[in-house]
């Protein structure tokens, strides 16, 4: 009988204090439960590890050790296989929404129950990503965040590159094509929801159901620095899809265009800009969680 192993990805800036500790936590309790872990900072080296070993003996699962960059990361290059999260990021939105906490204890013992709970993924072009994407205003904070950003982000990191975009963000307008042009809509600031999961807290559709095979889709549609703070104390507030000035919309697959380029974010990272193409794979993930798994209606 073939032995059974998992991968680790770590993040490379994971990997001193505490950070370091719960990865070599996770090792020890894999190791006692006999699952032999194999731990990579190198990505490209792990991926080439992982093809060449999968063809005898499949993995038990890959862990993505790191932030919500590192899952979005581990989901597009393991698309067929089993995905586990060891929390090290500055939010950890994936892994607070599943219930996972900052413990290697944990998560060895979450492998070896196996429980596994499929939702929906989403793509960007040809790149994928698990909780949410936005273009527009916060797109743009993210975009300049990643222009200076230097290792681990905390809340304070956004507070330069949020006055930055407050001061010389154009709102362009955008044009969003539903659904292979069943419908149009235009707003100055879109985000689209598959987990209900976003940083601070803010929560911009609190109904979002992560495997019905569809994205939610919220407009903004007024432009301006005081329409985006109006918009978020309203979010802070959780009355924002009362306005008449937001809108929410269900889709499979959406369409963004507008005149000039407009920064796009998924999962927190900056991800190019419009014109872009997004849908929904459903079920197209499957997630290593908390035993006993939450269940899922058909």
């Amino acid at each position: 009988m073939s032995e059974a192993w998992a991968a680790i990805q770590r993040n490379p800036i994971s990997g001193k204090g505490d950070r370091a500790a719960l990865i070599m936590e996770l090792v020890q309790h894999l190791k006692q439960r006999g699952i032999r872990p194999r731990l990579f900072s190198n990505r490209e080296r792990m991926q080439t590890y992982v093809e060449e070993r999968t063809r005898d003996t499949p993995p038990v699962c890959i862990v993505a050790a790191g932030g919500d960059g590192t899952v979005q990361d581990v989901v597009n290059r393991y698309p067929d296989q089993r995905i586990a999260v060891l929390p090290l990021g500055t939010e950890n939105l994936l892994a607070r929404y599943l219930g996972i906490p900052k413990s290697g204890a944990f998560v060895a013992e979450m492998i070896k129950q196996g429980a596994c709970r499929e939702i929906d993924v989403c793509q960007l072009d040809q790149r994928k990503f698990v909780l949410m994407a936005s273009i527009g205003f916060d797109a743009a904070v993210v975009e300049n965040l990643a222009q200076v950003r230097k290792g681990n982000i905390s809340y304070l990191s956004y507070l330069k590159p949020i006055l930055r975009t407050l001061y010389d963000y154009p709102f362009e307008s955008l044009l969003i094509s539903i659904d292979d042009g069943a419908e149009e809509e235009t707003a100055y600031h879109a985000i689209i929801v598959n987990i209900p999961a976003y940083g601070l807290n803010l929560n911009f559709s609190p109904d979002s159901v992560d495997h019905d095979g569809m994205l939610d889709l919220i407009l903004f549609r007024r432009r301006g620095v005081f329409s985006m703070l109006l918009y978020l104390w309203q979010i802070v507030r959780g009355t924002h899809l009362t306005s008449k000035y937001v809108q929410k919309i269900q889709a499979r697959s959406l369409r963004i265009q507008s005149t000039r380029p407009v920064p796009i974010q998924t999962d927190g990272d900056s991800s190019g800009l419009t014109p872009a193409e997004i849908r929904v794979i459903p079920r197209g993930l499957k997630l290593i969680v908390p035993c006993p798994a939450p269940s899922i209606e058909s």
